[in-house]
């Protein structure tokens, strides 16, 4: 076994203390989940902790035929008029 010294945090080294004996395995634990940060965009890290804390699962078979059979059963929304853009052009002349 190999011995590695470490400095943290005087209010993480009072969480450790107690976990001494367990800190071996904390830290296979860690390892597993973490991914260094520069390989991951924000949201992916904000997912990442969702999905380890089960916050969020992955959708089963059954969900994902149902999503897409909802999908597949809207029509599109047919309007006439201008286009946004054009509306959108002539309201910022009007301020």
């Amino acid at each position: 076994m190999t011995t590695i010294s470490l400095e943290v945090p005087a209010d993480l080294a009072q969480q450790l203390v107690p976990l001494k004996p367990h800190l071996t395995e904390i830290l296979k634990v860690g390892l597993r989940y973490w991914k260094p940060e520069q390989s991951l965009t924000p949201r992916q890290r904000v997912e990442q902790l969702w999905a380890t804390t089960n916050l969020i699962v992955p959708l089963n078979d059954t969900m994902l035929s149902f999503a897409s059979v909802q999908s597949a059963q809207k029509t599109p929304i047919q309007a006439g008029g201008k286009p946004a853009s054009e509306i959108i052009i002539e309201q910022r002349g009007i301020l």
